[in-house]
């Protein structure tokens, strides 16, 4: 996922408000953007997926007012623009993580006070939620196994045990990036819409993934 040299280059967008979070845009907008200035200025600013004004409107439609939390918030983009509690473990503040990261090559992300520091299922447990809100998180592996093929790391969400906790979680990602996923093995829906935008190399294969809890058939 890291841009090219050649693509350094490449003329950058300006989308950063004055509050420093994305400013929300709609989805035609990205489309102006030169696509290799966009994915630098995502490396550099720590930025996966993007916040559009169809997407929230859609999850705003989807939430339907009953209780949602984002986890793995990160900079706090999505959950600003829909209104809605943000929650990160902000682990990439652990000085482990951030070695980790720099190995990588990977900026850092500045969490904003305004996302509150709780790892996703103690986050879960507190407040309750019915629908779980999270835009390209990592999934945690077992560092004790040898590492598996594709994404993930021991710092990732415990999606699986996530789901036990009987909400519906709803994914934004790619399915690329994350087509190793455990929790793929599960019963889910793939919604696929055209107003995703995110940094990935194949943004055709950005998805909506959702998997319903017990008796909920929202949607």
């Amino acid at each position: 996922m890291i841009p090219s040299i050649a693509s350094a280059h490449a003329p950058q967008p300006d989308l950063m408000g004055s509050d420093q979070y994305i400013k929300l845009l709609p989805s035609a907008a990205y489309d102006a953007f030169d696509r290799d200035g966009l994915r630098v200025w995502c490396h550099q600013n720590a930025r996966y997926g993007l916040p559009t004004v169809e997407l929230v409107e859609w999850l705003k439609t989807y939430i339907n007012g009953r209780p949602a939390i984002e986890i793995g918030a990160g900079s706090g983009d999505l959950c600003h623009h829909l209104g809605i509690r943000g929650t990160d473990s902000k682990l990439q503040d652990d000085p482990r993580a951030a070695i980790y990261y720099q190995l990588l090559r990977q900026p850092t992300i500045h969490y904003p006070a305004s996302v509150e520091r709780l790892e996703a299922l103690v986050a879960v447990k507190k407040y309750r939620p019915r629908i779980v809100i999270a835009s390209w998180v990592t999934h945690w592996v077992d560092p004790s196994k040898p590492p598996p093929h594709g994404e993930g790391c021991m710092f990732g969400v415990r999606e699986d045990r996530l789901l036990k906790l009987g909400v519906t979680y709803v994914f934004i990602g790619n399915l690329l990036i994350h087509q190793h996923k455990p929790i793929l093995k599960l019963p889910h829906r793939e919604i696929q819409v055209p107003f995703l935008r995110s940094r990935a190399s194949v943004p055709a294969l950005d998805r909506i993934l959702i998997w319903n809890a017990k008796g909920d058939r929202h949607g």
